[in-house]
């Protein structure tokens, strides 16, 4: 399939910028990895393109890693995409690492740019060049699916699994249960091994596993019901009585894997305590396996300060850096498309905050303060002590009958509560206008002075 391809292409420097920084994975494993990586691409008769793909986390591992894989591609002569060094040069790293609801996500584009990254390429395919196909003598890698590789496995307890991707040959490891390597692959190294888990409803299931020999114990875990290809930062040699087996007694982890953290805080004392949730896991047909001799011995003793300082030079007919969209212009667009509709989005919670600081002043509020038979009993108590006060009364009356049509219903009140002088002082004057036709103010200042002689006691 890879052979037949009309392009390949890959990206790895978010995975491995991951794995370095945040897991302290091992740099020399991730740096083989790749350097083996890349002689596999150059045995291919294949136009290679890699994508730089851009981080808005500038810290020196970032740089290194970018700066390692550029030297490859050179090195190799492959085509490549740094859309890392296009973000950085037009400062928009950080505008394009926001995710969904203003979350910060630096691991993914938008995806209707990569859309158009991707269109762009198919239209440029003739365009890619051809690698020169040096003599590159590859690792002995072998492939190879539990029924091969292990001596005392029950075959009842192989199964198929798919999904609308992959179609896997799993094994269930059950607690209790221990695999030896066959004699025959006595001296290999494990590079890595597939895990598949069951379903559950909440999809944070996990289970671990144990890998051991006469030298080392590697102990890992998967969480999640997905596919994951585990490799490993200690080298595992497959000696005599080696084997494979269920983590029975939750044993802390040794060593962690990309992509475990859905639904899991990101650290990493938390991540070692995790306890398996299953008591089994199901091992897929991946597992990888690698000869050792001179072919896999490579030179991965690389300073990784020295390489954040890198200047890789790379003859211009490779980079294609062209094909990235017009991000600068959709960064404009989506800026002024947000100033235009920012106010128009913010104008329902704008009335929803002064409605709730209305009720919430209401709430503040003595509930017979917002009746207006207080406020009238008020405004007489506080003007008519004086001349040019109760000379203006009747028109701050008016002005406070006026005002309260215009303000929510007033809250209850207890009768025992209404029981005070301004509010019955106030409710008097409003049955003397209700009743002005009768002699209502005449009433009235009867009625005031009988207030005055009752609260006065």
């Amino acid at each position: 399939m890879f052979q037949n391809a009309d392009l390949i292409v890959i990206e790895t420097n978010i995975n491995d910028f991951d794995v370095w920084a945040y897991l302290d994975f091992s740099f020399s494993v991730i740096c083989r990895n790749f350097e083996a990586l890349c002689r596999l691409l150059t045995s291919f008769n294949t136009k290679i393109l890699f994508l730089i793909l851009p981080f808005a986390d500038k810290k020196v591992q970032n740089r290194a890693i970018n700066n390692f894989e550029l030297y490859h591609i050179k090195k190799y002569g492959f085509n490549f995409i740094d859309i890392q060094s296009y973000y950085e040069n037009e400062d928009l790293s950080d505008f394009y690492s926001v995710g969904f609801n203003g979350a910060r996500d630096f691991w993914h584009q938008l995806p209707s740019l990569m859309r158009e990254l991707g269109r762009n390429i198919i239209l440029n395919l003739k365009q890619f060049h051809h690698h020169e196909k040096d003599s590159v003598k590859l690792p002995n890698f072998i492939a190879k699916s539990p029924l091969q590789l292990f001596e005392n496995l029950d075959k009842n307890k192989i199964n198929f699994r798919e999904n609308s991707l992959l179609n896997k040959e799993i094994y269930k490891l059950k607690k209790g249960e221990k695999l030896y390597f066959k004699k025959e692959f006595e001296g290999h190294v494990l590079i890595g091994l597939g895990i598949w888990l069951d379903e559950k409803e909440n999809n944070y299931s996990s289970a671990s596993f144990i890998l051991q020999n006469d030298r080392i114990k590697i102990v890992k875990m998967h969480s999640g019901a997905y596919y994951l290809f585990h490799t490993f930062e200690k080298e595992f040699n497959i000696s005599k009585q080696a084997f494979i087996c269920f983590n029975d007694d939750d044993e802390k982890r040794t060593e962690q894997s990309h992509n475990l953290f859905i639904g899991l805080p990101y650290d990493e004392d938390i991540y070692r305590h995790i306890p398996n949730t299953l008591e089994n896991l199901n091992l897929t047909e991946d597992f990888l396996l690698v000869k050792p001799d001179e072919n896999f011995t490579m030179d991965t003793h690389y300073d990784f300060q020295t390489l954040a300082n890198l200047e890789v030079q790379i003859d211009e007919k490779y980079n294609f850096s062209h094909l990235i969209p017009d991000v600068v212009l959709f960064k404009e667009i989506i800026e002024e498309y947000n100033a235009r509709m920012d106010p128009v989005k913010i104008a329902p919670f704008q009335a929803e905050i002064k409605n709730l600081k209305l009720e919430l002043h209401q709430k503040k509020q003595n509930p017979i303060q917002t009746h207006l038979a207080h406020k009238l009993g008020r405004a007489i108590i506080e003007n008519y002590r004086s001349f040019w006060g109760f000379l203006g009364l009747p028109f701050v009356l008016n002005y406070i009958a006026k005002k309260h049509k215009k303000k929510p219903a007033p809250l209850p009140c207890t009768e025992n509560e209404k029981q005070i002088l301004s509010y019955q002082l106030g409710l008097a004057l409003i049955n003397a206008h209700k009743a002005w036709y009768k002699g209502g103010y005449i009433w009235f200042i009867f009625k005031v002075l009988s207030l005055k002689k009752k609260f006065r006691r």
